[in-house]
């Protein structure tokens, strides 16, 4: 398949290289200087804007950081405008779920978006085994779902637009207060004078395990990847608040959630 790319980060790499690796035709748009060395010397083409990046391919993967870079990229850039009739935008970043009303009023005829929210680091990217959210079409999914393969192990289409997106802020949410809680298990640790890796490495093999704790293992400090994660859980914490606020009003598992992370 014919594959266009807007945005190279943390994410957006390794994702580039799993689509490169499983035989897809990949451009991508470079955005600064160095950003596409990894993945043009793994056989991407180089764009020098996302418009260039959309024109005549099948799937337009955008791995972005918030949706000021989306509208950006996709509308006063230009990249929308650009795609051909019965090609598909797919969206991994996580957002408003309102956004693809948005650009709904933006999309030439016959192209449709794809909301394809996800799970999983830079890690699980490379292994291709993150899990996949999908909201939209089912016959968008279908296109895009050979390029998804390439990095997903779980795709489970979870609605229309935009559910895709509330399934991973429901998702991150739960995560946002399991990691304020593991850190604080293992700071606890160190307080009663206990072995902190052998205390997470115990509560690992019981009840209390969780994806979250785990990441607490092997001697990280918990300041350490709390502050790594933070500008991520920030944004989606807050993202989940206002929607789950607009939807449904103030809800006591919200409200816990975020009062945790925070």
């Amino acid at each position: 398949m014919k594959v266009g790319w807007i945005g190279l980060g943390q994410i957006g790499v390794p994702m580039a290289l799993r689509i490169l690796q499983s035989g897809h035709d990949l451009k991508a748009f470079i955005r600064k200087p160095g950003e596409g060395d990894e993945v043009q010397a793994a056989g991407a083409s180089a764009c020098g804007s996302g418009a260039e990046a959309a024109i005549d391919v099948d799937i337009l993967g955008v791995c972005l950081f918030d949706d000021r870079q989306i509208h950006q990229a996709l509308i006063l850039d230009g990249a929308l405008a650009a795609m051909r009739a019965n090609s598909v935008v797919m969206i991994h970043t996580t957002g408003d779920p309102d956004l693809f009303r948005r650009l709904s009023a933006h999309a030439p005829a016959g192209v449709k978006l794809l909301d394809a929210a996800f799970s999983g680091d830079r890690d699980a990217v490379l292994a291709g085994r993150i899990a996949v959210m999908a909201g939209g079409e089912a016959q968008a999914l279908a296109a895009a779902r050979p390029v998804l393969e390439a990095y997903a192990a779980c795709i489970l289409h979870v609605g229309a637009l935009g559910d895709g997106r509330r399934a991973k802020l429901l998702n991150n949410l739960l995560f946002a207060a399991q990691m304020s809680l593991a850190a604080e298990i293992r700071i606890q640790a160190d307080r009663w004078g206990l072995d902190a890796d052998l205390t997470v490495q115990a509560v690992m093999t019981s009840s209390g395990a969780s994806y979250a704790l785990s990441r607490f293992q092997g001697g990280a400090k918990a300041a350490d990847l709390l502050e790594r994660i933070k500008p991520y859980l920030d944004k989606d914490v807050a993202m989940a608040c206002a929607a789950l606020g607009d939807d449904v009003g103030e809800q006591p598992f919200t409200v816990a959630a975020a009062g945790a992370w925070r």
